[in-house]
């Protein structure tokens, strides 16, 4: 089953750079059940809600059918997204109503069962599409496991890596993505080398921890963790030159891939500390979230900026996106007060959305 949903670019052109009123990419926490229970989730396990009402298949259906003319992504996260059985048939649903080009699935590995069934099941359904898995990996076996409190994770993470890889299907892919924080700020280049030399794995992303929900960064932690971050996104720059690090095609939307990476890192680098404005957002414009029981938000920061909830508004998405309160707190809440944060997701958007990222963006690419 191949989608007829199609963008066309001068839809999206015009979205990006002039109207900015439909997203381009969605996160979708498609359940908040996790087997893990991480030192650093930004997820109140202890709440007896955080389980209750995350939207149903047929819901889920209703709602990929009002996502607009210019979705080009959407990352189903969690909790753990393989911890729901019917994630498959989500994806379809997206695929067959949406206009999406890429699935992307944060996933902590443990399941990879479930996952490699997903990657043959949605490559055969639509060959089309990109999936990635982004594996997080945060420390060597023994630490990453008690870190996470699942027996044998780490190894679950390495096994799924290389049976992804073993598919050797051209649009499926695996990613081993490390988060930067005070439980392995001090130990990132031992793990860096462990990855890369001993598990032979040579796709590595990451991204610096923050704050959000229950989990506060500890303030005198901050700035070995911007250490270790720098360290590592300059190792994994130095490696992708030398192409020890692949993390993308060698295509050109590969390699404006590998650039936008680039600068987001430097842009983290500038505000992580010291709070710094480096450029207006496009959350909740060109970017947005939707939570397991359906409220819709512009990120994942701004947890009390809610626009609404799906199944108060008949599970149509773009009735909620393009409303008068929606419109208000990305103009009251993210331009007038110059939101800025380092999650790195909405940065993706930021330099998508701004020309004057545009030139170096562009050279980068060619270069």
């Amino acid at each position: 089953m191949i989608s007829n949903n199609k963008i066309k670019i001068i839809n999206l052109i015009k979205n990006i750079y002039f109207n900015k009123k439909t997203p381009i990419s969605l996160i979708h926490f498609i359940t908040n059940r996790c087997n893990a229970r991480c030192s650093f989730c930004f997820i109140d396990f202890d709440n007896p809600q955080t389980f209750k009402n995350e939207l149903t298949l047929e819901e889920i259906g209703q709602l990929t059918k009002t996502l607009g003319n210019t979705l080009m992504n959407v990352n189903f996260t969690g909790g753990e997204p393989f911890a729901r059985k019917d994630i498959i048939d989500i994806a379809k649903l997206y695929i067959k109503n949406s206009t999406i080009k890429s699935i992307y699935i944060t996933t902590n590995g443990s399941l990879p069962d479930r996952a490699i069934n997903f990657c043959n099941e949605i490559n055969a359904f639509d060959s089309s599409v990109e999936i990635n898995l982004q594996i997080s990996i945060d420390d060597l076996p023994e630490r990453h496991n008690k870190v996470r409190k699942i027996k044998d994770l780490f190894e679950s993470c390495i096994e799924l890596y290389r049976k992804v890889k073993l598919l050797k299907l051209e649009k499926v892919s695996a990613t081993v993505s490390i988060t930067v924080s005070h439980e392995n700020c001090d130990n990132i280049e031992k793990i860096f080398n462990v990855l890369t030399t001993e598990y032979k794995v040579d796709a590595i992303k990451c991204c610096i921890v923050r704050d959000e929900g229950v989990y506060k960064t500890p303030d005198e932690k901050k700035r070995k963790i911007l250490e270790g971050y720098s360290w590592l996104t300059n190792k994994i720059k130095e490696y992708q030159k030398n192409k020890k690090i692949v993390n993308y095609n060698n295509t050109f939307q590969g390699k404006l891939h590998n650039a936008k990476d680039e600068i987001s890192w430097e842009m983290v680098k500038e505000i992580y500390l010291n709070n710094n404005f480096i450029s207006n957002c496009h959350a909740g414009s060109l970017f947005g979230i939707i939570s397991a029981n359906g409220d819709i938000f512009p990120c994942e920061i701004l947890e009390n900026k809610k626009y609404g909830n799906l199944r108060e508004n008949n599970m149509n998405f773009m009735k909620i996106w393009q409303s008068e309160l929606s419109r208000k707190i990305v103009k009251k809440d993210i331009i007038q007060k110059k939101c800025r944060c380092t999650y790195e997701c909405g940065m993706s958007f930021n330099i998508l959305g701004n020309l004057r990222y545009h030139p170096k963006l562009f050279l980068n690419s060619i270069f």
